[in-house]
């Protein structure tokens, strides 16, 4: 008997029971009902629980939500009926392009075009040998892109989205064609409860010990998936700015300025103390120091028993018990003849050459903020270092290339 084509997106309903419109899939033999959510049906339990392990397996894979891929697979697919689910394991609408040389199953597909009207083609889409073929190469596509823009998705990315709706606001008019993608993503995510399938990510700043040395990555993925961008050396202490813990309990982690490690790297019960303690009979002033710093005596010599004081990309809020000129330079009292450089907390102004943007801590451009030529501006500590180029840093979370100075 012949197979009936279904689309994922003319069947996925709204809870308001509204029709969303169908974009990058099959076209349905007949008009899809508008009718209320109702509660899971059998088949669509067993689809949810195939699903979110393997999507889950590509999340830490591919360093991505998997709320997203699940509900992308539920929209394009109609929960596996779709025609290219049925004929081909395809769940996400995944086109035959020239790079693939696996096998391909046609079908006619809805297009819109960039104001929203809908047109019509025959196109070749991949035909998998399985569920897990599908999910994986969905996965692969969202980290490794397109040949003509390797990071067409990368707003979807675990490091990138700070949340779920962030990564499908990324894939709206990128992944799909279709200007409403994310707010279908967005109702199949909240209805289905697909967050709690999600790893759990903490951007709280905490100093570790190197356990063994080891590459970082420049991503929160698979070794093999990424680039390595640095080292750490065993003994070395290190800053985390954010950690990743997927579904296993396995743990990704950011070191400021170097790259992702896993959590086998470091010796996760060595967060480090205070590098001093409080003078007595002085009067305490909080300031956020905004640069690792080291400790030095009233002489301007580093002091060898005291570990450098580390901060996050948010800074790091000490005590302060005054300031003091040694040698010609400012140092703010923070311990029993213990100081650090001013510059770490007050910054040192600097004059820009050129007009310079600001970046991340992923080395990303921040956002559409330019400082202009012949600008002063407060840069904080030495330049440092990120995927391989020198940066200082002006803010929370900002930086400036050194070349712009």
């Amino acid at each position: 008997m012949k197979k009936r084509l279904i689309t994922g997106f003319s069947a996925a309903m709204l809870s308001t029971a509204l029709l969303m419109p169908v974009t990058n899939n099959l076209i349905a033999n007949s008009p899809a009902k508008a009718e209320t959510v109702s509660a899971a049906s059998a088949d669509e339990t067993t689809f949810l629980n195939t699903a979110v392990k393997q999507a889950q397996k590509v999340s830490k894979k591919y360093g991505l939500y998997p709320s997203v891929m699940i509900a992308q697979a539920i929209v394009e697919s109609n929960w596996g009926k779709s025609g290219l689910a049925v004929n081909a394991n395809n769940l996400f609408g995944m086109k035959a392009d020239a790079s693939w040389q696996g096998a391909t199953y046609s079908s006619k597909t809805r297009e819109e075009d960039k104001n929203g009207k809908s047109y019509y083609v025959t196109a070749k889409f991949r035909k998998y040998n399985a569920y897990q073929d599908s999910f994986d190469d969905n996965g692969k596509k969202l980290r490794l892109g397109v040949t003509w823009q390797p990071e067409r998705y990368k707003g979807a990315w675990l490091e990138n989205a700070a949340s779920y709706t962030d990564a499908t606001k990324a894939l709206t008019g990128t992944y799909a064609t279709a200007n409403n993608y994310n707010t279908i993503l967005n109702t199949r995510i909240t209805t289905s409860n697909l967050t709690q399938y999600d790893p759990k990510i903490s951007n709280s700043s905490k100093s570790y010990v190197v356990k063994k040395a080891g590459a970082t990555y420049a991503w929160p993925t698979d070794h093999s998936v990424s680039a390595k961008t640095n080292s750490v050396v065993k003994g070395d202490a290190v800053t985390v700015t954010k950690t990743i813990t997927f579904y296993n309990g396995k743990k990704r982690l950011y070191i400021a300025g170097k790259g992702w490690v896993n959590d086998t790297i470091l010796n996760m019960g060595s967060a480090l103390p205070p590098a001093s303690q409080a003078p007595k009979g002085e009067k305490k002033v909080n300031k956020t120091l905004m640069h690792n710093a080291y400790v030095y005596n009233s002489k301007g010599k580093r002091v060898k028993k005291a570990k450098a004081i580390k901060v996050g990309n948010t800074g790091k809020v000490i005590a302060t018990y005054g300031t003091k000129t040694i040698k010609g330079k400012k140092y703010y009292r923070v311990g029993e003849n213990q100081y650090i450089a001013s510059g770490n907390i007050d910054g040192t102004m600097r004059l820009l050459k050129k007009n310079a943007f600001v970046y991340n801590d992923y080395g990303n451009r921040d956002n559409k903020k330019v400082f202009k030529k012949d600008q002063s501006v407060a840069t904080y500590g030495g330049a440092i270092s990120i995927y391989g180029l020198k940066y200082y840093r002006v803010g929370i979370h900002q930086y400036i290339k050194k070349g712009n100075f």
